[in-house]
């Protein structure tokens, strides 16, 4: 199902679980009042069709003990950035990671529990052998945007 065959009611669906996973498939169907059934196999639709990929949680990364970070732009050799995409997935501290524009086409979200562990973190990534250059950019602080709500908005506004 590509996203311009996603109707008003799959886009009242997914604005729901954009801003609570844990939503009751009850309570969504109470709001389009439509029965408990068709709403399951509206979100088993959206599942199977990969528009919706999984049903997360929102984490504190500070409050789990992650509180050091760093955004590292990475500048692959020619024909390697496939090779550094794939390496740089393995790293367990990468938890998110970019293709870009521009002259360091990768862009990797670091984190860590402190700085020491941070820089060690770097160094193992910087040493890929079809790495020509980083540049780090560390994070001080994390302005928390409420992302789920800012998507709601957006899936809503579709069509």
């Amino acid at each position: 199902m590509s996203l311009r065959r996603v109707d008003y009611v799959d886009r009242v669906i997914l604005a729901e679980l954009i801003r609570n996973s844990r939503a009751s498939l009850r309570s969504i169907a109470s709001k389009l009042n439509l029965g408990i059934s068709t709403v399951y196999m509206r979100v088993r639709k959206l599942l199977a069709s990969g528009v919706i990929e999984g049903f997360t949680v929102d984490l504190d990364l500070g409050k789990l003990g992650l509180g050091a970070q760093a955004l590292i732009e990475v500048k692959p050799r020619p024909q390697g950035l496939s090779r550094v995409v794939d390496d740089l997935l393995k790293h367990v501290e990468v938890i998110d990671l970019y293709e870009v524009s521009g002259d360091y086409p990768i862009v990797a979200r670091v984190v860590a529990t402190d700085d020491v562990a941070l820089a060690r973190a770097i160094e193992r990534i910087s040493s890929h052998s079809d790495i020509v250059d980083v540049r780090v950019r560390y994070v001080f602080q994390t302005r928390k945007v409420r992302t789920s709500e800012r998507l709601a908005a957006l899936v809503r506004a579709i069509g």
